[in-house]
């Protein structure tokens, strides 16, 4: 009897226990916000560890820089290479193509070994982000959107103001682009980390210019002639921070255009 007694005893508290900790908090109706910086696409309710790994940073330097993109990225511009005939001391001949190929795959695998070796030392997170994924203006949302569970419908109108600016930014976007080009994040799991100069990407333009020294002809590795490769390759990372950005608006652009010229041709005399 006294054993079921404690039985009792130490059953009835860790009953109230167990019950307690069922009763989950009352739910938001404004959904906690995460970004995963960098996905593709960006998923806003990701929790997964969204830290730069070194596993990430090899597979994008082998696909980016060594494997099928690079190859084909130099046969592309290798081909327009030769049909402006640049550089010029190399022929409109078989062997000036592959010189030309030749040169701009060294030059992709030169960059991003440079990427690769300075955003690992310093481990960044070297991948753009919109505007609207960037985490802190996910918290800045996040801080409307709890602001307006507070005040609730008295004092709801200047906050709800506050996150439908944060939904439509002109300039703030245009700016960010810019900004996501010029500085990388900190490598952490919720791509929350401080944001420091890009010295990786500048480094891999560098490298990549210099990459190509021995293919070129001496006229063409002048101080001038590099630097404008390196300004030609940090071009690329500014369209790629603007598609980024603007993506959404350039596939509705797209789409709209391909839907417009897809439509069917009324058939001569029949009525549409």
């Amino acid at each position: 009897m006294k054993s079921v007694l404690r039985l009792i005893a130490l059953a009835v508290p860790a009953a109230f226990a167990l019950c307690a900790g069922a009763q989950s908090a009352p739910s938001s109706p404004y959904p906690e916000i995460r970004a995963c910086p960098g996905a593709f696409p960006t998923d806003l309710n990701n929790t997964a560890n969204c830290q730069y790994h070194l596993k990430q940073r090899t597979l994008d330097f082998v696909s980016g820089s060594v494997t099928d993109q690079p190859i084909l990225s130099a046969v592309v511009f290798g081909l327009g290479a030769q049909i402006i005939d640049s550089p010029g001391e190399w022929k409109r001949t078989w062997y000036g193509y592959g010189m030309r190929v030749g040169s701009r795959y060294t030059q992709a695998v030169g960059k991003g070994a440079a990427t690769y070796l300075v955003g690992w030392m310093l481990q960044d997170d070297p991948r753009f982000l919109a505007y609207r994924d960037d985490p802190r203006v996910l918290e800045r949302r996040q801080a409307a959107f709890k602001a307006l569970e507070t005040k609730g419908s008295s004092g709801g109108t200047s906050t709800a103001s506050s996150v439908n600016a944060l939904q439509h930014d002109g300039w703030q976007r245009f700016g960010h682009a810019w900004f996501d080009v010029i500085t990388v994040r900190h490598s952490q799991k919720y791509g929350k980390g401080v944001r420091i100069p890009a010295f990786s990407r500048f480094a891999g333009e560098l490298g990549g210019a210099y990459a190509g020294y021995p293919w070129y002809p001496g006229a063409e590795n002048t101080p001038k002639n590099v630097g404008l490769r390196a300004s030609g390759a940090f071009g690329t990372a500014v369209l790629s921070s603007f598609y980024t950005e603007y993506k959404p608006e350039i596939t509705n652009l797209l789409g709209a255009l391909l839907r417009r010229g897809s439509q069917p041709k009324p058939t001569a005399g029949v009525k549409p």
